[in-house]
């Protein structure tokens, strides 16, 4: 049997028995406290809005900030939306269904290339936003790597893109038999993935996420769109609030950096889309 000895010095077994002594009162006289805690609201619009190279209805979302957890936020109607590129000025619509929600005509498309402002009229107020449309470039590499042989179960990594973007995977087996009866929650999954151009140790360190596994066969539905510098930036707030919270390095909770004016948070953007679909055999 081997004999472990362990050498320590005497000041700092001293120290920590103080400190443990003191730890132990703390704990031991303990009182609950309750906190009244209240938030200065703003008055502060919350935009978000996003045009593409797509053909379509393209939407500015308008809400007022939430100061509750888990509540619904209150749309902001009424006001004047407009969106120009410095020779056309299109007009929005607010969607009646979705009060707040302000549309473009069905045949808008932004083009590669060219910068878009959006103008929020609010009353004698005016928000506004600049945002330049980058080209995407193509699909990177999407590795598959079998996991589980009975039943085979396959999972997916994503190299980083060489410009910053954004890809969305729609993952389907509900077609196959054996998963035809599950629910859709356990057929179907939804994967993003952020390429930005700076790094941080959050990157390096990210927390622990959910590893997707699905069989062959499933068809893979790919988009990817372009993001521009003040796109990044906004994202790169916005995943240090949500996806790397409680990572091994943190950052301390606040609003992720905007291009929109005084009076306004959140984002406006135009990005470039492309599509396409993959079987994994």
């Amino acid at each position: 049997m081997k004999q472990l000895t362990f050498h320590i010095k005497w000041p700092v077994l001293i120290r920590t028995l103080l400190w443990g002594g003191i730890l132990g009162m703390a704990y031991a006289c303990t009182d609950e406290i309750g906190w009244d805690l209240k938030y200065q609201e703003e008055d502060l619009i919350v935009v978000e809005g996003k045009i593409t190279d797509e053909t379509k209805q393209h939407e500015v979302v308008l809400t007022k900030p939430l100061y509750e957890m888990n509540g619904n936020p209150e749309p902001v109607s009424g006001v004047v939306v407009d969106i120009t590129d410095g020779r056309i000025i299109h007009s929005l619509h607010e969607d009646i269904s979705q009060p707040g929600t302000y549309l473009t005509s069905p045949d808008f498309a932004g083009e590669v290339g060219r910068g878009y402002q959006l103008r929020i009229h609010q009353g004698d107020k005016l928000i506004t936003a600049i945002s330049f449309m980058r080209e995407v470039t193509p699909f990177q590499n999407m590795r598959t790597y079998l996991v589980q042989t009975n039943p085979p179960l396959y999972e997916v990594h994503i190299t980083d893109s060489d410009e910053p973007a954004i890809v969305r995977l729609e993952l389907d087996w509900s077609h196959i038999s054996g998963y035809d009866t599950l629910s859709h929650e356990e057929n179907h999954a939804l994967i993003y993935h952020y390429t930005l151009g700076t790094i941080d140790v959050n990157r390096m360190f990210p927390p622990d996420r959910e590893n997707v596994r699905f069989p062959p066969g499933t068809i893979v539905f790919r988009e990817k769109e372009s993001v521009n510098g003040q796109y990044e930036e906004f994202l790169r707030g916005m995943v240090s609030e949500t996806d790397f919270r409680g990572g091994v390095f943190d950052v301390q909770p606040g609003n992720a950096r905007t291009n929109l004016s005084e009076g306004a948070i959140g984002y406006f953007t135009a990005t470039q889309v492309i599509r396409d679909t993959v079987v994994i055999e």
